[in-house]
């Protein structure tokens, strides 16, 4: 069975609301309680697998779940076990005629014999019911209780819409509905996730990290961009999640950070592969992206010139502009605004292709590589190393075919295609230091600078021009050595 439901995190002063909104006199209530099971290794968690047992009122359920092909789907395999006296005893045999459940568990256990223990458990109160929206039926339900081990708890109070009967699409637009009138986040981390987090006292999952991204050759072009934002969405929601809870390290956002530029990226470059695209996506998600580099651009000022900036109130200005970016962060990626985004971009990945195109996906993927081509041969013409506006606008576009030419390129049998890449990636060297010298030295430009720290912005200047000739020169060395892929 496949389980669609979004789940979302309801900030302090819009809980009563929320509860009045689902009117408890036209809901159900009903307390779960659930014990959740691994091996000592942890196995099952390592997989992405919850494997529970839970008293529903007054019937025991044994639930399998794993994760699914976007954090709106996961697989569920539930077992009645009817009302009993007392607990009853974990049992895996269970699944033997269900060859998904078996797959699953194979995956995450293999031959082990490792024995399945307690981990930890939770206490919910559930409000629920059910709702019509356009002909679609979702299941509301607002959780309360806490997640707990011998020594340790956390408290939840979550929103979840769970789809019924009916369409994705019509669900993700009742969910944003919610979103806008009780200022809800979207959070992608379960209650499981949140015990195992307990039982090994940390605070926070380690970062998710980007994994490479694929296009599958038997479907067309228009199919395949669906695929590569998914595929992006599931390296950027679990960051988020941890950015918006307060909770994250520096790898959080750094791979938010990626993620959002593959996002953006893919966007950008693959528009005309799927008429569903919608203009504004590439502005609005460069626009979230924008705070992101600004973040990592000041922290990596700090890093690098902090030891040689004399002025106190520079590197003062400088830490107090860094809290400050930080803080903005925290507030935009759980805005409204974004959490809209985030489902705009899920709903358009999980949409049925209609329209049959007349190309086919190598058409489309030689077509995008020429036009790339093609611009960063204007954009070299154009540059000129005295001028910074022409240097990032080539330097971008290095950085944009950096991005597109392993992923456009996997559907070719290109020999020595290593040849091509080392002159990208040596051109891709060159544009990033000469757009992190360029932007460091028009900061400090911007500050009031003592007579002690022009030194500072002297040889930010120098290296710059050392890494604008570089760049023209790399760019011009890698459209010698590439050709177009027929």
């Amino acid at each position: 069975m496949i389980e669609v439901e979004l789940k979302f995190q309801i900030p302090e002063a819009r809980r009563h609301a929320l509860l009045k909104a689902l009117d408890p006199k036209k809901s159900e209530i009903i307390q779960l309680k659930a014990k959740y099971y691994d091996t000592e290794q942890r196995l099952l968690a390592q997989h992405g697998i919850a494997l529970r047992q839970r008293l529903e009122g007054n019937r025991w359920i044994q639930t399998l779940k794993a994760a699914g092909k976007s954090h709106l789907h996961r697989f569920e395999h539930n077992y009645d076990w009817g009302e009993l006296e007392q607990p009853p005893e974990l049992d895996l045999n269970l699944y033997q005629q269900d060859a998904e459940a078996q797959q699953i568990l194979k995956n995450a256990l293999g031959d082990s014999q490792d024995i399945l223990k307690l981990q930890f458990e939770t206490d919910i109160q559930r409000t629920f019911r059910v709702i019509q929206f356009e002909e679609t039926d979702i299941e509301v339900s607002l959780d309360i209780g806490e997640v707990r081990t011998d020594t340790a708890q956390h408290e939840i109070h979550e929103v979840e819409f769970e789809l019924k009967a009916g369409s994705v699409q019509t669900l993700l637009a009742f969910s944003f509905e919610w979103v806008k009138k009780y200022q809800l986040w979207l959070d992608v981390r379960s209650k499981a996730e949140f015990g195992h987090l307990l039982v090994t006292q940390q605070k926070v999952s380690a970062a998710k990290l980007a994994k490479e991204l694929s296009l599958s050759k038997k479907d067309p072009a228009s199919k395949n961009l669906r695929l590569l934002i998914a595929q992006q969405l599931q390296h950027l929601l679990p960051n988020i999640a941890a950015i918006s809870a307060g909770v994250s390290e520096q790898e959080h956002i750094q791979q938010a950070q990626m993620a959002l530029d593959h996002l953006y990226l893919s966007i950008s470059l693959f528009k005309d592969w799927n008429d569903a695209v919608s203009d504004k996506w590439a502005t609005q998600i460069g626009a979230f992206k924008q705070q992101f580099d600004h973040l990592q651009h000041l922290q990596h000022m700090q890093t690098t010139l902090g030891a040689f900036l004399q002025n106190p109130n520079t590197s003062s200005n400088l830490t107090k502009d860094i809290l400050y970016a930080k803080e903005k962060l925290f507030n935009l990626v759980r805005s409204t605004q974004n959490v809209h985004h985030y489902l705009e971009l899920l709903m358009f990945s999980l949409e049925q292709e209609e329209k049959v195109q007349s190309q086919d996906l190598k058409w489309f993927a030689q077509n995008t590589l020429q036009n790339q081509y093609k611009n960063l041969q204007d954009s070299l013409t154009g540059a000129d190393i005295t001028h910074f506006e022409s240097l990032d606008k080539l330097a971008t576009k290095i950085h944009a075919l950096k991005f597109s030419f392993p992923i456009l390129t996997s559907i070719y049998d290109v020999k020595n295609l290593q040849k091509y890449s080392k002159a990208l990636n040596d051109a891709q060297l060159a544009a990033s230091e000469y757009q992190i010298l360029a932007s460091s030295a028009e900061y400090i430009q911007q500050t009031e600078l003592e007579a002690s720290d022009w030194f500072v912005l002297g040889w930010l200047t120098a290296k710059q021009e050392v890494y604008a000739q570089n760049l023209v020169e790399a760019t011009e060395q890698f459209l010698v050595s590439r050709k177009f892929i027929k």
